[in-house]
């Protein structure tokens, strides 16, 4: 009995020993967390578009292999070295490989649209040009040089055939900068003859008058008078013998001969108008003006002059009307060496003889030669796009009938007017393909070089330039020196 109670205590003392021995639930250490020691990146890329296969081959054996997107592309084992990728669909997916030891490596995969058909049609419609195909997702990129400025639109043509919506990056290589040159050289020739005769005939006692006057002649028209005796010794008739008045000419602008004489009992006065008139005027414009292919230039060397319009309520109001040198073209390089020209010129100037007056305001006309014309043409090379040559006769002859038909005694019943008016006017445009200069090969503008005179240079000697400027001889303002282009046309080289 003694015996079994001593061993129910050690037990006892042994649970207890055992239990201090082991340690609390909040004592025992944490089990350590799961973490990413590295992480790896894709190593390469491919690039492949729809339907294409690349065989891949291997350095070492393959363990496996994973495709993140099989809807994009599929992987294949050939052999343990030997893989055959196919495109399927447009995207981007990572294939990841494994060697035999389990060691990885991602490779990266972009797959574009296929664009072979669309490269071969370019091809064959274009040979000659650098064109370049890509694509991102649906939109095709068109990039590269072109010769011709038309090309890239027609380019984006086709390829919109193919895809709804196309990058165009297509650029146009050459210069892009033209320089136009107008010629415009205008000749007239008029010749003018002119007769009239008016006679005027009044008695010694001025009891009776008589006489011719011209068509343009008002029969009241006399160049002097009692009161105002412009012609010395040609007034009224009176007692002493003075010669009768003198009937204003027939012609405001010809050359009038005149005589008036008293003779017995026949006081008599003849004014006798002639003209021969020859006239010749020469307009000669070079404007030139630089810009770049497909953007408008315009040049205007002339002023504005201002157009009173009459409006509602007796308000008048006021427009602007240019007159001068006017020119305006659009440029466009469509190859290398071709340049199409779309171009209006116009030369005008006013011309007091076609004024007209509208209520109470004179309004001023103007004598305009205008073209507006399309050509193509190269560089460097003119064309005569405009060309007129006029010849107008105008006759008139006014004369009282049956009188003025005699043969010779005829010219003085009648008035004789002839104009011959010649006109020959040609425009050249010649087009250059321009490039910019360095600033050390600008040339001089012209007058650069000419320096102002002193006061005794101006006032005593009359000089109208210092004379130790390049090119002055001194003396009057002929001898004033002056710049010329040096370059082959205007101040371009």
């Amino acid at each position: 009995m003694l015996s079994r109670t001593a061993f129910v205590v050690l037990l006892m003392v042994a649970a207890s020993a055992s239990a201090q021995q082991e340690p609390s639930p909040r004592t025992q250490a944490e089990p350590q967390a799961l973490r990413i020691d590295r992480e790896l990146s894709a190593r390469s890329e491919l690039n492949l578009e729809e339907g294409q296969n690349r065989l891949l081959m291997l350095s070492e054996d393959i363990g496996r292999v994973a495709v993140a997107n099989p809807n994009v592309a599929d992987l294949k084992v050939v052999t343990p070295r030997q893989l055959l990728l196919t495109a399927k669909s447009a995207g981007d997916t990572d294939l990841t490989l494994w060697d035999k030891a389990n060691k990885p490596l991602v490779v990266t995969l972009h797959v574009t649209r296929n664009l072979d058909a669309l490269r071969a049609q370019i091809r064959k419609l274009f040979p000659n040009e650098d064109i370049h195909l890509s694509s991102a997702g649906d939109l095709v990129v068109l990039s590269g040089t072109v010769s011709d400025v038309r090309i890239p639109e027609r380019v984006a043509e086709v390829a919109r055939l193919h895809s709804k919506e196309v990058a165009n990056l297509l650029q146009v290589k050459g210069d892009q900068q033209v320089q136009l040159e107008v010629h415009f050289a205008e000749v007239s020739r008029s010749a003018l003859r002119e007769m009239g005769v008016n006679w005027f005939d009044k008695s010694r006692t001025g009891i009776r008058v008589g006489g011719i006057a011209g068509p343009s002649t008002p029969p009241g028209a006399f160049v002097n008078s009692g009161i105002n005796n412009s012609i010395p010794g040609a007034g009224v008739l009176s007692p002493t013998g003075q010669p009768p008045d003198l009937q204003a000419p027939q012609f405001s602008d010809a050359f009038s001969l005149f005589f008036s004489q008293n003779f017995s009992g026949f006081p008599v006065s003849v004014m006798l108008s002639l003209l021969e008139s020859h006239g010749l005027a020469h307009v000669l414009a070079e404007p030139k003006l630089v810009t770049l292919s497909g953007q408008q230039a315009k040049f205007l060397a002339g002023g504005e002059i201002p157009i009173p319009i009459t409006g509602g309520l007796g308000q008048v109001n006021v427009i602007w009307k240019k007159f001068g040198i006017l020119l305006s073209f659009v440029p466009t390089v469509i190859g290398a060496d071709t340049i199409h020209l779309k171009m209006s010129t116009e030369v005008s100037q006013i011309d007091p003889t076609l004024s007209v007056t509208i209520a109470g305001s004179t309004v001023p006309g103007f004598s305009t030669r205008r073209s507006q014309t399309t050509v193509r043409l190269g560089d460097g090379q003119s064309f005569a796009i405009a060309g007129l040559l006029s010849e107008r006769t105008r006759s008139q002859v006014d004369r009282i009938p049956l009188l003025g038909s005699l043969p010779i005694l005829g010219a003085l019943f009648r008035s004789t007017s002839y104009r011959r008016d010649e006109t020959e006017l040609l425009v050249v445009v010649t087009a250059h393909l321009a490039r910019p200069l360095a600033p050390k090969e600008a040339p001089p503008l012209p007058g650069s070089s000419i320096r102002p005179p002193g006061d005794l240079e101006l006032f005593l000697l009359g000089w109208q330039q210092d004379p130790s400027s390049p090119g002055a001889s001194g003396g009057s303002g002929s001898d004033v020196a002056e710049v010329s282009p040096s370059g082959p046309y205007g101040f371009a080289p």
